[in-house]
């Protein structure tokens, strides 16, 4: 069985059920890789794979809101988002660092959130209740240089469930 999208195509070809898409989006001057996945057909709706498309029709958006999330998690006590900076500030080579920080207003941590680099969206379809991983967003300072991701997961409404890192 199949499932056929107007924005991802054929979906679900494979023996086991399994759906996937994958695919760049520009992102100002940068590629985004995205993919979709879902672990069989008969749990991903027609209007999951709306709203996918939906969102990476506005990637900007998505990508502006997910970092909105991120500034208000600096505030919070034991922030994800504080940790990763601090960290990647303190085991990052000078140079490379001053070659990725973009930005320079003298506060840090938003000089580093404007210029982590937005590298993977992975979508969920089949999780398309409220405080489900609909998408995971995949941030990286410098991709070349460190391991380390930002991660922010959105439900289905584009309302952030979880920050975290990923080594």
């Amino acid at each position: 069985m199949t499932i056929e999208h107007d924005f991802f195509g054929i979906l679900g070809s494979d023996d086991t059920g399994e759906v996937y898409w994958s695919d760049s989006a520009e992102l100002g001057d940068q590629d985004v890789q995205i993919d979709l996945s879902s672990p069989d057909e008969e749990s991903v709706s027609a209007e999951s794979l709306d709203i996918a498309a939906a969102m990476v029709n506005a990637i900007e958006e998505l990508d502006s809101q997910a970092r909105e999330s991120l500034v208000a998690d600096l505030s919070k006590e034991g922030s994800v988002t504080g940790a990763y900076i601090t960290t990647e500030l303190d085991e990052m080579d000078p140079e490379v660092l001053d070659d990725a920080l973009i930005w320079d207003s003298g506060d840090k941590q938003i000089d580093f959130l404007r210029s982590i680099q937005l590298q993977r969206i992975g979508f969920h379809p089949h999780h398309s209740r409220s405080e489900e991983h609909f998408a995971v967003l995949e941030y990286s300072i410098s991709p070349d240089d460190t391991d380390a991701l930002l991660v922010v997961t959105i439900d289905v409404h584009g309302d952030p469930v979880l920050i975290a890192v990923e080594q």
